[in-house]
């Protein structure tokens, strides 16, 4: 069997390294390299016939000259705007982006999240099923006889024209932003380094700190990593923020100071949070936050930590990212394609 060589580069972990090798087809002879020098970036792109590049990394005309035998570039995830799609067609050279299934399910957990607090769904779910006397006749309904909102529920909101800030924007923060164009929102984010005007354009998304995500927004999302021993999403954060307004979390772990987003929640100052991951995990019998999720009118949501999907399966989860270099291979015709 003819094996291609494939370059795959990519900033994550060992355990990411092999889950995609555990996932390689056959035919692909791949290496794999995180923050390769360029004398050694350079010589493996001189014989290989796939680019596989994971999330970000510059792919300019330059790279894609040294690559003569390229035949594909393949951008695992949404953000494509460090390619030079133009040079790669100028060589003949498709390029591809791939939607990240997990980070797809994210974004579809937080909006999960953020309709289930706004709607105020536990606090719902548990009047319906206390089955209490409101002082209303039940009757059978039709057109002319309901009884609309029997037990006086307030603080019912929508999602559709809020305002979301999103603190660290990246591959969950892009799905996010794909999943809420429909709802007619104001998209605020923040990550280390601004994005470009034309990006930020494109998406419809403004720029702004922290602190002024933390004033404006109906709705904060959090996808922020790990940071050190100290929670920056603190007593002074939730301070910062609306009254009324609402805390989804499915960032790192360590990340909340759960003390505080407590006494924000029972305060009043917040109308509602929900989280997926947490300082200390799994969440034990006796935790603040269990206590508390037992109290469906705090509008609180905790999940056990599932918000990228079930059982992880390892590297049988990422056999989809190779379909197009399959699709090369075969003569057919390829998905995403940027530069047709």
């Amino acid at each position: 069997m003819i094996r291609h060589k494939t370059l795959f580069l990519t900033q994550r972990g060992q355990r990411h390294h092999r889950w995609a090798l555990d996932a390689a087809p056959a035919e692909l002879e791949i290496a794999i390299r995180r923050n390769p020098s360029q004398v050694e970036l350079l010589e493996l792109l001189a014989d290989a016939e796939f680019l596989i590049s994971e999330r970000t990394g510059k792919i300019d005309a330059a790279l894609i000259q040294a690559a003569p035998k390229l035949r594909l570039i393949q951008r695992l995830g949404r953000q494509t705007w460090d390619i030079d799609a133009e040079a790669a067609r100028a060589a003949g050279v498709p390029v591809c982006y791939w939607p990240l299934a997990g980070c797809v399910m994210v974004a579809e957990h937080m909006l999960l999240q953020i309709l289930g607090l706004l709607k105020r769904v536990r606090e719902a779910m548990t009047i319906t099923a206390e089955g209490a006397d409101w002082g209303i006749p039940t009757v059978r309904g039709d057109e002319d006889h309901f009884s609309y909102n029997w037990s006086q529920r307030g603080g019912i909101g929508r999602l559709t024209g809020a305002t979301v800030g999103i603190l660290g924007f990246g591959e969950i923060g892009l799905e996010l932003v794909e999943r809420l164009r429909g709802f007619h929102c104001t998209l605020l984010y923040h990550k280390r380094s601004r994005l470009p005007a034309q990006v930020e354009a494109q998406l419809g998304i403004v720029y702004a700190t922290p602190a002024e995500i933390a004033r404006q927004s109906d709705i904060v999302c959090s996808l922020l990593p790990y940071t050190g021993p100290k929670e920056p999403v603190n007593g002074a954060f939730f301070a910062q923020m609306k009254p009324g307004s609402l805390l989804v979390h499915c960032g790192s772990g360590a990340v909340i100071d759960e003390t505080a987003l407590l006494a924000s929640l029972r305060s009043g100052h917040l109308a509602g949070a929900a989280l997926d991951t947490y300082t200390y995990e799994p969440l034990r019998e006796g935790d603040p936050l269990v206590d508390a999720a037992r109290e469906p009118m705090l509008n609180l949501i905790l999940t056990p930590h599932i918000a990228a999907g079930g059982v992880k399966s390892g590297g049988r989860g990422r056999r989809e990212e190779y379909d197009n270099i399959l699709a090369v291979l075969a003569g057919e015709p390829l998905r995403y394609r940027l530069n047709e």
